[in-house]
């Protein structure tokens, strides 16, 4: 019995070393791996084939493999043989198909089991002498006169209302001779909506350079995706290259509108909170560096802080009975995968991912509404100090575009709000153009009646000002709070 246990467990630490060299980020992959095909072939630091590309199609190694690559993993997999035997067993073959074996490649011409004239392409981050590592016997598998485009299909998997562009490489892969691209279309019967855009016919191509077209696909209907964009060129051997498009296009899954009217006014309320806080602690804090007083930034930031952490307890936190609770989602609340503005580096991923978006999104309005005002926009704080004069104006401006925002952000959220629910959505702009131009009217006032500007800086003292600039700012900024929170795709 202590024999058989032995016995088992050894075969099963073999299994576990074995998927340790294929696991990617292993502290034994490279080792273990790299290590051992070296040394069973003699390949030595400085030799073409002391490479991790011999195995991936990255040259440095790590991520995908190669035909090659993949054969000795499917090996490893198989009975837990040991690395050299994995290498061994499939010396015979020829799993790049270009008409020579593993073992000839790598001993007889040095050249790369894994890539032949058919696939080289699929190569990343190469070296200069590539292209005789290919195949044997054969220099370069470029074509005097060549044109190559990547990606080789298109797969679109897009809202409807919405709309997705792709970038369509065209490369003159050739050695000698410049290509020239006669015409870039959709092919008639491809579904509506697939449309393609780029550098005006005929588009000439010069050796080893790049053009970009560009894919659109807009649908206004769910349907299965098919077409093919078609590049005619005068490629000798490949007159008419054509790219397949794939797909489908959707109407999102969302939770009945008085369900997702119910999260978002509770997100609203909490958010106008947070304006108010921020814009206030904030604009407080450059009123008092204008006037030469040093901020209090424990006291700004904590207060913030408070803020912020309520928003984030009724949005997927302890207190949220009405969207966690409710069992929404941002899927479900149709909200877009990528959060708006300038923080578009966050993925709505999750109703926390969507409190990060919104905190984000504040910080963005603050930054804009303190450059409208003083000129300096977070995180820098005013350099200059005004004299008493200005600084009451200063004061003023500010304040006055806090309550503007605020007044507008309430005013179009509740608007927004209705929207959700109603039969028949309106355009909020326009239905409270009258309350905007009366809530944005008084914002600039200040400025107007102060006796001396001098020192002051802002939207109404650049070259060329715009003197409803100030309202502008409040309008926009104050939309954009609201988007946050209402916007859908």
């Amino acid at each position: 019995m202590k024999t058989a246990r032995a016995s088992r467990f050894l075969r099963s630490a073999a299994l576990v070393l074995g998927l340790l060299v294929l696991l990617p980020g292993s502290v034994l992959a490279r080792p273990n791996y790299f290590e051992a095909f070296t040394a069973y072939y003699g390949f030595t630091p400085g030799d073409d084939l002391y490479a991790c590309g011999v195995c991936h199609l990255r040259w440095q190694g790590t991520g995908a493999r190669n035909p090659y690559g993949t054969a000795v993993e499917q090996q490893l997999y198989i009975g837990a043989k040991p690395i050299i035997d994995a290498i061994r067993d499939i010396e015979n073959e020829d799993t790049d198909l270009d008409g020579f074996t593993n073992v000839e490649e790598l001993l007889t011409h040095g050249t790369l089991p894994g890539f032949s004239c058919d696939n080289y392409t699929i190569a990343l981050n190469t070296p200069p002498n590539f292209q005789s590592l290919i195949t044997p016997l054969v220099p370069t598998c470029l074509e005097a006169m060549d044109l190559r485009v990547t990606p080789i299909e298109v797969t679109v998997l897009t809202k409807v209302g919405t709309a997705d562009s792709f970038a369509i490489e065209l490369i003159n892969n050739g050695t000698d001779f410049p290509i020239t691209v006669s015409s870039y279309a959709i092919v008639p019967g491809s579904t509506a909506g697939l449309s393609v855009s780029g550098p005006p016919l005929p588009l000439v191509i010069p050796v080893g350079g790049t053009a970009t077209v560009t894919l659109e696909f807009s649908p206004v209907v769910t349907n299965l995706v098919s077409g093919t964009l078609r590049i005619s060129s005068d490629d000798p051997d490949e007159p008419q290259i054509d790219l397949p498009i794939g797909g489908i296009s959707f109407i999102p899954n969302v939770a009945p509108a008085d369900k997702r009217a119910a999260c978002q006014k509770t997100v609203e309320r909490r958010y106008e909170s947070l304006s108010r806080t921020h814009l206030k602690e904030w604009g407080s804090c450059f009123v008092a560096e204008l006037r030469g007083a040093a901020c209090d930034t424990g006291r700004r930031d904590l207060r913030i802080a408070q803020a912020e952490a309520r928003l984030r307890a009724s949005l997927g936190g302890s207190a949220d009975t009405s969207c966690a609770g409710a069992g929404l989602t941002p899927t479900l609340l149709g909200l877009p995968d990528q959060c708006g503005g300038g923080c578009g580096s966050i993925t709505v991923s999750n109703l926390g991912k969507w409190a990060d978006c919104l905190v984000c999104r504040q910080q963005e309005a603050t930054s804009a509404m303190l450059d409208a005002t003083t000129g300096t926009a977070l995180p820098d704080l005013p350099a200059d100090v005004l004299g008493s004069v200005q600084q009451g104006c200063s004061r003023a401006v500010v304040r006055g575009m806090q309550r503007a925002i605020g007044s507008l952000q309430k005013k179009l959220g509740a608007c927004d709000l209705a929207n959700v629910t109603a039969a028949v959505p309106v355009d909020c702009a326009v239905q409270h153009a009258a309350d905007i131009a009366r809530l944005t009217a008084r914002v600039g006032q200040a400025i107007d009646r102060c006796r001396d500007t001098s020192g002051m800086a802002g939207c109404r003292f650049e070259p060329g000002a715009d003197p409803a600039c100030l309202a502008t700012s409040a309008t926009a900024i104050a939309s954009d709070l609201v988007e946050a929170v209402f916007e859908t795709e």
